[in-house]
């Protein structure tokens, strides 16, 4: 099957964007559908995030689908074709190439509006479109239902007009973008499906993630003399709760406090030390969350106690959660990053309790594959 567009028939990448294209827009109507009848709560978010990451995929691929198209000529339409025919062909492929870009833009500007900013799939997120108004929401929501509708008429019209083609005319229309099961429609099923379990980078089953240093890093950065300083812990291990949905709904840390390394032997000696982190007494440092929100995407806030040094304090501590690239195994890569205060916990007794030459504000940061238990 040839990769560019014949006179005869659609090149293979072409009918990738065609399929692909129609398999998310029919997604994102089902989306849609499931968000409405769904109260507010978290799982309605989850599907509104995901209908929104599937509204930016197929923006990005109408936009290649259109370059694409603009560097390879179309097949010839069959003589057998009116007049008449032709154009409303025309005009009917102009007007879903101009659909394909209102709807998805005219969701994300709705978004904007509404301060709820746009993700795509939790792995980057996207800047807003206007300032928050919620005014303009009501207004972009009609707009964006309105437009939304008319794409899935002229959609119906666009295969009713295929199938008379087919059945009837019995041209070549139809045929020359079939058949899509072959290699582009085995590659666009994979590509939604694979979206579809990506989401947020959750998994849709419940039980256990577990992480550790062999699968991550956990760091603190802090200011010595002035001068920005980072440190690491070599041990730790995170397991994090997931309801049937995927969701995160607990979370708890264990940090080895021997294992802290700031590639200087003097200074991680000290820092072992009973003035500050006192190892020996303090073996451990842990993070226990029971409550779990999500904040936008794939954001969440884990709330929960952070106990340090034997002294307890309530942390809300922030992280992303999104699938993770490469690996033996799949899994989700938990990251983010939390400041806090070395005093607070008593990091700092005697002379260290000084700020002059330490500071006390340090941000721990953190990043670690989470993988379902076994």
């Amino acid at each position: 099957m040839p990769i560019r567009n014949t006179k005869e028939r659609w090149g293979s990448v072409a009918k990738f964007f065609h399929w692909t294209i129609v398999l998310l827009i029919i997604g994102q109507f089902v989306l849609a559908f499931m968000a409405d009848s769904l109260p507010v709560g978290m799982q309605k978010l989850a599907v509104l995030a995901r209908h929104k990451s599937f509204g930016i995929t197929i923006l990005a691929l109408a936009a290649l689908r259109l370059m694409w198209r603009a560097a390879n000529r179309s097949p010839v339409m069959p003589s057998t074709m009116a007049p008449w025919e032709r154009l409303g062909a025309r005009a009917a492929h102009a007007l879903l190439y101009a659909l394909l870009f209102a709807v998805p833009l005219a969701g994300w500007t709705m978004s904007s509006a509404k301060n709820f900013p746009v993700s795509w799939f939790g792995l980057f997120q996207l800047p807003d479109l206007v300032a928050p108004s919620e005014s303009t929401f009501e207004t972009l929501h009609e707009v964006h239902e309105i437009l939304a509708f008319t794409l899935g008429a002229v959609a119906i019209l666009h295969m009713l007009a295929a199938l008379k083609h087919h059945f009837i005319d019995r041209d070549t229309v139809l045929r020359r973008m079939l058949p899509f099961v072959r290699v582009p429609g085995v590659c666009a099923v994979l590509l939604v499906g694979g979206l579809a379990l990506q989401g947020d980078g959750l998994a849709a089953t419940p039980g256990n993630a577990t992480g550790s240093a062999a699968s991550g890093t956990l760091q603190f950065r802090f200011s010595q003399a002035g001068a920005a300083t980072v440190g690491s812990f070599g041990k730790f291990e995170v397991t994090m709760t997931t309801a049937a949905d995927g969701t995160p709904t607990a979370l708890a840390v264990t940090v080895a406090t021997d294992s802290l390394d700031t590639k200087d032997k003097d200074r991680d000696t000290a820092l072992r030390s009973s003035d500050l982190f006192d190892v020996k007494q303090f073996p451990r440092a842990t993070f226990t969350a029971d409550s779990i929100r999500r904040t936008a995407g794939g954001s969440f806030e884990a709330i929960g106690k952070l106990t340090i040094r034997g002294v307890t304090r309530d942390v809300t501590l922030p992280f992303t959660l999104a699938a993770s690239a490469g690996g033996t195994a799949p899994g989700r890569l938990l990251a983010g990053e939390l400041p806090l205060k070395r005093l607070d916990y008593g990091i700092g007794q005697g002379e260290w309790r000084s700020t002059e030459m330490v500071g006390d504000a340090v941000t721990v940061l953190y990043s670690v594959t989470l993988t379902a238990a076994r």
